[in-house]
């Protein structure tokens, strides 16, 4: 056991050792860096000609060995590494493409300790053309603090001019400003960086950017207003109608889902709707009622009927389903909890559950009488003693009204038959 302590403990003296000679003599020795990226210095040497080089796709890195003490090594890695091919020194303008030798520059290390492989690449060339386009701003998935939406974005410059290879520019489709509105309670004003899509939709690379010349973004960002607009609850929809419903018909009541929105706007705009009782008009053109004879629904896109500087907030659908009741002459719509039906005659063994929370009884009679018809005078019931089959069923209501009065419409509700408590504990 002694002589295992030993040994461990000489091997940690001989490592200590070691180490303590390598501090003190700082050995040279060779590192190997790979697919060091190479960019091209000096392009105005082309450009004067309107030519603007390009690396080659799957040639545009090398790789880079460093001889240099140990010290110095555990000071580099890639990133400190700049591999650059100059157009100054290009080897022969007589071949396609040009061949250019890459020099390496690396912080503490000589010219001759530096090995690059290969020790030229090629460079094509195209021809330098100049598109001007304009700016779109996007918040993304950014969103300001809580009781504010974004309700304009002015980008400064609003167009931006671009240089580069005509095949390149060919191919651009538009320039996105991306602004961080995170956590934003006021507008103000915030510097985006500029994003290049090509047709396809693809962002361009950083390869392909480093290609691009953008006057007028210094640093490839631009300036960009934003204007946050408070947010208000609970804004009321009213529906206006157009038309005359069938012969012996008109509409009883008009409803909306939702019956109200949560919108955005400027403090301008917002006090001139709450001047409007907080009330957004579904216009009657929207909702034609010519020639009907049955309920009907229709859905309105309410987003292009919002006041000026009033937008929607945040996940709040356009889509306004408005539902028109169209009733007889002379007739009333009552509204009843499916609490008041009598479920009494039920099937043996079985229990019937109303799925409903209520049922609509259309009532015709003269006006008076209908004035005087109180819920607790319509009497409901259901029998469903002779269904046999388990799950959902649509059951005809019996509905019983006082002398005078006569039923407009059949009356359904939706019942769930189960099996009873006695039938579940003798199974």
């Amino acid at each position: 056991m002694n002589k295992f302590t030993l040994k461990i403990l000489s091997l940690a003296v001989a490592i200590l050792l070691w180490l303590l000679v390598v501090n003190i003599e700082d050995p040279v020795r060779s590192e190997t860096y790979w697919e060091v990226p190479v960019t091209i210095v000096n392009e105005s040497y082309l450009t004067s000609d309107l030519r603007i080089p390009l690396l080659v796709e799957g040639s545009d890195t090398v790789t880079v060995r460093i001889q240099a003490e140990s010290s110095v090594l555990r000071e580099i890695d890639r990133d400190s590494i700049t591999a650059e091919a100059d157009m100054t020194q290009i080897i022969s303008m007589d071949t396609t493409p040009y061949m250019v030798p890459v020099r390496v520059i690396c912080p503490g290390v000589s010219d001759e300790n530096i090995t690059v492989t290969p020790a030229n690449i090629p460079i094509e060339t195209d021809d330098l053309t100049t598109q001007a386009m304009t700016i779109s701003a996007s918040v993304g998935n950014t969103r300001p603090e809580s009781g504010y939406e974004v309700g304009k974005l002015t980008v400064n410059p609003e167009k931006v001019t671009i240089s580069g290879p005509e095949d390149l520019i060919s191919k651009l489709d538009r320039v996105v400003a991306d602004v961080d509105v995170s956590s934003m309670n006021q507008s103000g004003s915030i510097s985006a960086p500029l994003h290049i899509y090509d047709k396809n939709g693809d962002e361009l690379t950083d390869t392909q950017m480093s290609y691009l010349n953008l006057q007028g973004a210094e640093n490839n960002t631009v300036s960009v207003d934003v204007d946050l607009w408070r947010v208000k609850t609970d804004i009321n929809i009213q529906v206006e109608s157009s038309g005359t419903p069938e012969d012996g018909y008109q509409v009883s009541d008009i409803t909306t889902v939702p019956n109200t929105l949560s919108v955005a706007g400027t403090e301008e705009a917002l006090k001139e709707l709450e001047d409007n009782g907080n009330t957004i008009t579904i216009p009657a053109s929207e909702v034609d009622v010519s020639g009907k004879n049955a309920d009907f629904e229709q859905t309105v896109d309410i987003e292009d009927l919002l006041p000026n500087d009033i937008m929607l907030a945040r996940d709040i659908s356009s889509s306004v389903i408005v539902s028109v009741t169209i009733l007889p002459y002379d007739s009333k719509e009552y509204v009843i909890p499916s609490t008041k039906i009598d479920r009494s005659k039920q099937p043996e063994n079985m229990t019937a559950v109303i799925m409903d929370d209520s049922v609509t009884v259309r009532v015709r009679g003269s006006d008076e009488d209908l004035e005087n018809l109180k819920e607790d005078d319509i009497k409901l019931s259901i029998d469903t003693s002779k269904y046999t089959k388990e799950g959902e069923q649509e059951v005809p209501v019996n509905v019983t009204l006082p002398e005078g009065y006569e039923l407009v419409d059949e009356v359904t509700v939706r019942v769930n038959l189960t099996p009873s408590a006695e039938r579940q504990s003798e199974e």
